[in-house]
């Protein structure tokens, strides 16, 4: 067809209404007919509260301690948090951890109030009549306190084993390596003023603050401490150092602009385990201490590749035409490319460089269909930006001694100028940190790639991460019940850091077609896997990275630095056919694209393989290979005449929601049964605020999509379910279960349904819609977000666009060609 499917609706804005909501819903007492046992709950809360007291008087440094406040699993949803009576402005909450922990600031006083507040819930069940249907319910009617109370299973002290997970042995052996710069990473609840300003503190805040510093001081010569990251929207964080000097302690705790912190080259860490072990009690008995971590040491994907000893034989690129463009985050790309490599960053020296990894990467991109036809599907062709900036091992100290996160600060630095000087806006990052992510963190790498890809306005394509030798798994088999007990036996294959990134998007690697005893793309053996924290889906797409280690190679072909052609395999190299799909649909479309229409077209046309769509392995497909693997970019520009995709990008803003209105396709409406037939997919990709402060609930609003029928009684029903929900799916309501399946607080959504004829009408509404959580508000330049939904004749034969435009326009839907829109509106 001449005219994209995919159609900007050029007034979406004219969409955004007031939305009168309702209010919260009504208190739920979590021991209704339990009275005995309310009142059992009651004492033991105030006796941990007791308990928690007993600590914070014995307590050398301060009488102010942090508390965790864990919820019970139905008392996760906004509605039923105990902040507005329990602890409110007694306790202030200053952070979470895990889901349904919050954190919360105590001292001598408060505790005795918070524990008397407890005391005064109602130890008897109120009821009320309730309305239910035709029928009249006695329901429990609690008091917002009791409410609270009956939330909370239990206050906790935060103690040395919240804050560290390694011994001070371990410590030594980590900091050794220089990509460290050998300091511990000092998380704090609370970012302590200039001693200047200590006057305006309470008595016990100053002795707080003070205790700290002297506490750091009295650890000895050579102690560093620097504060190296300061932002309302994560924890305080320090470096601390042991060097091996005679120099008195040098503490720095307010933020300082200069990158150049100290005039002299630090010295080296000193290996005496007592002075260690002497800072980390030290850390773990102050209350201001959230979290004390060991820097991330960043290392290339690892990857295997085999040179076959041929030369390739490279294409020059036209300099008369226009390519699509990719950042390589590597160490260093291959003057072999030769004109296909638009501009470097230049940071590292010839001798500090380690091309293969970058050159094999940079290869697929521009001519990976050449070398792989049915691999590649994008057209050969893509300028590469060399930002070399990870030195080869024992180059580190070259570039970064003694500044763990300054490797970040170089890519800040490099995306900054590059994306200025070349307009490139996607970056391929197959580099992973040597640890796998957990559930209840998220790393500095990945808040740090967050950041610069928010205020760079780009996207980082992020490799999931290889799996160590020892772990890699069998090969997937042809039984799909034999590969769930491979899966369920494998150890240490979770997603590596910053795979966790939830402004970017993360692969994972499936295996090639066309080779003998492998399954054609099924999770590679070598390839880590979700989930990964408590929220979102992660890795969010997969691509071909060659099989693992097989006789008969690994099926996937680029070329080392020599110029030969190499067969390989890692997540390394499946993450680069992901970077050329979406830099290729930025580079077809005129104009600025935003990150989230971007993600959200590949994100949408991406499909699950058909070994993964086995009943046995559907439900756990997500956590390999996350929304599958996305369509080259002319696939999705181009379509046909048997389906429309609208693409909504706008955004939300307080006391607002977008409502759409429009009339299912008449070729899929039987107007005599009043039922619609067809399928219908909507993916939203939205950039709700962070707090890092917050754990595993980081993400403090909830952008959602629903696609709504009208009903007889002229209410709208929702008809779509999300992308992985179960078969079995009672317990959907409940916020945990929403959290797991139906992507609540993620920044990407993707839900469908194929329609074999629902009622009763062609009236329908796509809404978009948020949910704040407990005491946030929304930014005041709104929360971006991109909206498409694909309407189609799965039968492929109904004039489904045509008669879809001829509609909207009939309304007045103002609608146009996405590969053109951005001559006519500032966002697409």
């Amino acid at each position: 067809m001449a005219t994209s499917p995919i159609q900007i609706v050029l007034n979406s804005a004219d969409f955004i209404s007031i939305w009168e909501r309702d209010g919260g819903g009504e208190h739920k007492d979590f021991y209704a007919g339990n009275d005995s046992d309310f009142i059992s709950h009651k004492s033991k809360l105030t006796s941990q509260l007791s308990s928690i007291k007993q600590l914070q008087t014995a307590n050398r440094f301060s009488d102010i301690s942090y508390a965790k406040v864990v919820l019970k699993q139905s008392a996760l949803a906004k509605s039923h948090r105990p902040t507005g009576s329990v602890f409110n402005t007694i306790a202030p909450v200053v952070g979470a951890g895990d889901l349904g922990e919050i954190f919360v600031e105590l001292d001598l006083s408060s505790t005795d109030k918070v524990s008397s507040k407890i005391m005064q819930a109602e130890t008897e069940t109120r009821w009320k009549e309730k309305k239910v249907g035709d029928k009249i319910k006695k329901v429990a009617n609690p008091s917002n306190l009791r409410s609270e109370v009956g939330a909370i299973e239990e206050i906790k002290p935060y103690t040395s084993s919240d804050k560290r997970k390694f011994s001070a042995s371990q410590s030594i052996e980590w900091l050794s390596n220089p990509q460290t710069g050998g300091v511990y990473i000092v998380e704090l609840f609370e970012n302590p003023p200039a001693p200047h300003n200590w006057d305006n503190l309470t008595p016990q805040k100053r002795n707080l603050f003070k205790s700290f510093n002297d506490g750091l001081a009295n650890v000895g010569a050579g102690l560093v401490a620097f504060k190296i990251v300061d932002s309302d929207k994560t924890a305080p964080m320090l470096s601390v150092r042991l060097e091996e000097s005679d120099a008195k302690p040098l503490i720095q705790l307010v933020p300082t602009k200069s990158a150049i912190r100290r005039q002299n080259v630090p010295s080296n860490i000193t290996l005496d385990i007592d002075k260690h072990a002497a800072l980390l009690h030290f850390l773990d008995e102050h209350p201001l201490v959230r979290r004390v971590v060991l820097p991330p040491i960043i290392k290339k994907s690892v990857s295997n590749s085999t040179s076959l000893g041929t030369k390739f034989s490279l294409t020059p690129a036209d300099p008369n035409k226009a390519y699509p463009k990719v950042g390589v985050v590597d160490g260093g790309v291959s003057d072999v490319l030769g004109n296909w490599i638009e501009e470097k960053w230049g940071l590292l020296a010839k001798a500090d460089k380690d091309e293969d990894h970058g050159t094999f990467i940079s290869g697929l991109m521009v001519s990976g269909n050449a070398l792989n036809t049915h691999v590649c599907k994008e057209s050969d062709g893509c300028k590469i930006i060399d930002l070399d900036i990870l030195p080869k091992d024992g180059a580190w100290d070259n570039y970064y001694r003694g500044e763990p996160l300054q490797f970040y600060n170089e890519l800040r630095s490099a995306v900054l100028a590059l994306k200025a000087k070349t307009g490139v806006r996607v970056f391929n990052f197959s580099l992973n940190i040597e640890e796998h992510v957990t559930s209840d963190g998220y790393s500095i790498p990945a808040k740090l790639l967050d950041e610069i890809a928010e205020e760079a306005d780009v996207i980082f394509i992020i490799s999931a991460g290889n799996t160590h030798p020892n772990d890699c798994r069998q090969e997937w088999p042809s039984d799909s019940v034999d590969a769930l007990k491979i899966l369920a036996s494998s150890r240490n294959d979770t997603i590596k850091k910053p795979a966790e990134s939830y402004r970017n998007l993360s692969v994972s690697a499936v295996n090639p077609p066309n080779l003998k005893d492998i399954i054609p793309y099924a999770l590679s053996n070598y390839s880590c896997r979700g989930p990964g924290i408590r929220i979102g889906l992660k890795p969010d797409l997969a691509h071909v990275g060659g099989a693992g280690h097989n006789a008969n190679g690994h099926g996937l072909f680029s070329i080392n630095s020599a110029g030969n052609i190499v067969d390989g395999c890692g997540t390394s190299y499946a993450t680069p056919n992901v970077s050329k799909t979406i830099a290729s649909l930025d580079h077809s479309i005129e104009g600025d694209v935003s990150r989230e229409s971007l993600m959200a077209l590949a994100i949408h046309h991406a499909t699950i393989p058909d070994v993964l769509k086995d009943k046995k392995v559907k439900e756990i497909a997500k956590d390999l290979i996350g929304f599958g693997i996305p369509a080259c970019s002319n696939e999705v520009l181009e379509g046909n005449d048997n389906s429309i995709t609208l693409v909504f990008a706008n955004r939300i803003f307080n006391g607002r929601r977008m409502s759409f209105d429009f009339s299912w396709p008449a070729c899929l409406f039987d107007a005599v049964k009043g039922k619609c037939y067809g399928h219908a997919r909507l993916t939203v990709v939205s950039t709700p605020p962070f707090d890092y402060k917050y754990g595993a609930e980081f993400v403090r609003v909830n952008i959602e999509g629903h696609l709504r029928q009208q009903q007889k009684n002229g209410h709208y029903l929702g008809r779509l379910d999300p992308l992985f929900l179960p078969e079995k799916n009672s317990s959907i309501l409940y916020e945990k279960s929403q959290i797991a399946h139906s992507f609540k607080w993620s920044p990407i959504k993707v839900f469908e349904k194929t329609f074999k004829g629902v009622g009763p009408s062609s009236d329908w509404k796509l809404e978009i819609e948020y949910l704040a959580r407990d005491g946030e508000n929304l930014p005041t330049n709104g929360i971006p977000f991109t909206a498409l939904l694909t309407i189609s004749d799965p039968n492929g034969s109904e004039p489904v666009f045509n008669d879809m435009r001829q509609s909207l326009q009939a309304k007045g839907v103002q609608i146009v060609d996405i590969k053109t829109a951005a001559r006519i509106i500032p966002r697409v």
